[in-house]
This record gives C-alpha cells, sequence and structure tokens, in this order.
C-alpha cells in the first residue's frame, strides 16, 4: 500500500483540502525558503488538520530544542531531516521525542542510496537536492532497498505511474500539487484518488 505525503503546505486552507483528499501525511516546511513556516503559521495549520493526518515537520540542521518544542506542541509528529545531522543528533533527537525520522537522500549516484541506508532514521526520502528543487533524479539510481523509502522530486499526475511502478514505501509531492505556486484542491484530489485506485488494483 503506497502512502502519499502532500508537503510544503502554506495556510490553514490547504489543511481543509487534505482533510477531504485524507492523504497519509502532511508536509510542514521549516527551512527557509518559499514555503518556510513560522511555528506560529504552522500550528494554524494543524489546528484545522485532521488529527488522523500526521504533519511531518521539515528542517536542515536545526537546533533540538526547536523540533522537540514543536513535539511538545503537537504541531508535528513525525521530523524529517534535510542537513549534515549526525547519526548521534539523529538518536538523540529520537530519545527527546520518541518520533519516528526521515533521513533525506540528495541523490547523485545508487553509492549515495546504499550509504544513507545505514541510518538508523526509520525511512529515507530519495530526492533530486536539498530544499525541493521540484525536479527528478535520475530513478535508475535506486536500489533494492530494505528500509522503507519515500520517492521525492518532481511527482505530479503526468509521471506518477512510473512513480509507483517502482513501489516505493510512500510518494513526497509538493509542487506536483500547486498551481501557480498555491496548493491545487482539485490536483491534491486527483494525485490521492490515484494512489488509492493503484493499491486496490494491486491488493487484489
Amino acid at each position: 500500500m503506497v502512502k502519499i505525503k502532500i508537503c510544503g503546505l502554506l495556510k490553514p486552507q490547504d489543511a481543509i483540502y487534505l482533510n477531504e483528499a485524507k492523504p497519509d501525511y502532511a508536509g510542514l516546511v521549516f527551512d527557509q525558503g518559499r514555503h518556510f513556516l513560522t511555528d506560529e503559521k504552522a500550528a494554524a495549520i494543524r489546528e484545522v488538520l485532521d488529527d488522523g493526518i500526521p504533519a511531518v515537520g521539515i528542517f536542515v540542521n536545526e537546533p533540538q530544542d526547536h523540533i522537540v518544542s514543536l513535539v511538545n506542541h503537537g504541531v508535528i509528529q513525525i521530523i524529517q531531516l534535510h542537513g549534515q545531522e549526525s547519526e548521534a543528533y539523529i538518536t538523540s533527537l529520537r530519545e527527546k521525542t520518541g518520533c519516528p525520522v526521515i533521513r533525506v537522500v540528495s541523490v547523485r549516484s545508487t553509492e549515495d542510496i546504499i550509504q544513507a541506508e545505514r541510518t538508523s532514521a526509520e525511512f529515507l526520502l530519495l530526492d533530486n537536492g536539498r530544499g525541493g528543487t521540484g525536479k527528478s533524479f535520475n530513478w535508475k539510481y535506486i536500489p533494492a532497498l530494505k528500509k522503507p523509502w519515500f520517492l521525492a522530486g518532481g511527482i505530479g499526475l503526468d509521471n506518477l505511474k512510473e512513480a509507483l511502478a517502482l513501489h516505493p514505501y510512500g510518494v513526497d509531492i509538493s509542487s506536483g500539487a500547486e498551481t501557480n505556486g498555491y496548493k491545487d484542491r482539485e490536483k491534491i484530489r486527483k494525485l490521492v484518488d490515484s494512489i488509492r485506485q493503484y493499491n486496490r488494483e494491486n491488493t487484489l
């Protein structure tokens, strides 16, 4: 059953779109960039977001106290790390929060992925560079993996079928769920419906 994560929510209205479509995860970005959220804005989104949709906090070399605070206030339930965070950092963060950790891999080769799988993080997320480029990397680089992994980078309705054929644990979609830089209600619905349909057809 392939999961779907809609990343880069910017406002409570985006949470309403997700409540309607019911993806498996929502992504809240705390790194500087187009989708950056202050703690206050993220809390406002989480307040609207359905309790059944875990929020993933996206961070880059963030002080642990900030992440712990967001977890303790119920803003995020999963932690996604994009920087140069060490294994000691990951272990410490998990001990302080009890939250699952997603380790992001900027894929340039198969070896990048093989080395990253040694992490103690519960999940990998394979992407084309840090910060959400909106472009795909060469999916031929992906080896057989034991650790559950998300596929990210340039996924949308036009190439979703090809992405699902790689059998990831989940797909992570941000710009592919947008029109003119804003979350698109209809695209979100179609993306989630397409993945649910794929899951039904492949579990019969």
